[in-house]
């Protein structure tokens, strides 16, 4: 008996796209992130917003009225520097007169010596007012300023338009000088001068209509001025014309 043919294999149908089983068990959609609402400004701390607010305005209003303080005072100051019209006094150095002046052969110095300060107010509404100072006096040398010491100054008031003197009184004695130095100061003293410096430091303000205002430091640089021997043996005077100061402000700020 003859065998049959096996039957060929029935293709697989492909499933259409999209196609869903029946029988198989729902498929849950994937879940989406949510992501945060961000709320307005205005609802995040609603507690803390007004505080902030008044803190703003108080800090906005002290700012404005300092800038208002500023701009009224620099108005009157401008109005009152016109008025006014301030200006520094100026200083020279009118003369040194040395009563005493020896150095001896163990090259030790003694000194004894004034300083004449001639100061002017050029102002015509402000009278100026010193203060107690001090007055300091070097010799110049190559080798460094030699001291001849210190003097104290009495405060005074100078009327406008109007001159004054400061007096310094100086002195030392038994000061050791280097050999070479000591050289130098008995040729200069005796020929062409020795050059002597003086510096004054005194606190200075203003005098308006009787009302004293407030003090400032100001220190006085002289520019040196020649001491020779003149007429009494030991002695010595200034020779030449009045040498013009250097005046700062604070001490340290040149204003002329």
């Amino acid at each position: 008996m003859a065998t049959k043919p096996p039957m060929a294999a029935k293709p697989v149908l492909q499933k259409p796209p999209g196609y869903r089983d029946p029988g198989a068990p729902p498929v849950k959609p994937p879940q989406q992130l949510r992501r945060p609402t961000h709320l307005p400004p205005s609802l995040r701390h609603p507690g803390k917003r007004r505080h902030r607010n008044h803190r703003r305005s108080i800090c906005c209003c002290i700012l404005f009225f300092l800038l208002c303080a500023l701009l009224l005072l620099s108005i009157a100051a401008a109005l009152s520097y016109l008025y006014f019209q301030p200006r520094f006094p100026s200083f020279h150095l009118q003369s040194l007169n040395a009563t005493r002046l020896r150095i001896s052969s163990s090259d030790s110095l003694d000194v004894a010596i004034s300083a004449k300060i001639i100061t002017w107010n050029p102002n015509t509404k402000i009278g100026i007012v010193f203060g107690d100072g001090v007055g300091h006096l070097t010799a110049e040398d190559q080798d460094g300023d030699v001291e001849l010491g210190n003097g104290q100054l009495t405060g005074f008031y100078l009327q406008q338009k109007s001159a004054g003197s400061m007096v310094v009184q100086a002195g030392e004695s038994g000061v050791l000088l280097d050999d070479a130095v000591a050289q130098r100061m008995r040729n200069g003293y005796k020929g062409s001068g020795v050059k002597v410096k003086a510096e004054l430091e005194v606190g200075m303000g203003v005098r308006v209509k009787g009302k004293n205002m407030w003090k400032v430091p100001v220190k006085v640089a002289c520019a040196p001025m020649r001491l020779k021997v003149v007429g009494k043996k030991g002695g010595g005077a200034s020779v030449g014309a009045m040498v013009k100061c250097q005046v700062y402000l604070f001490r340290w700020f040149s204003i002329n």
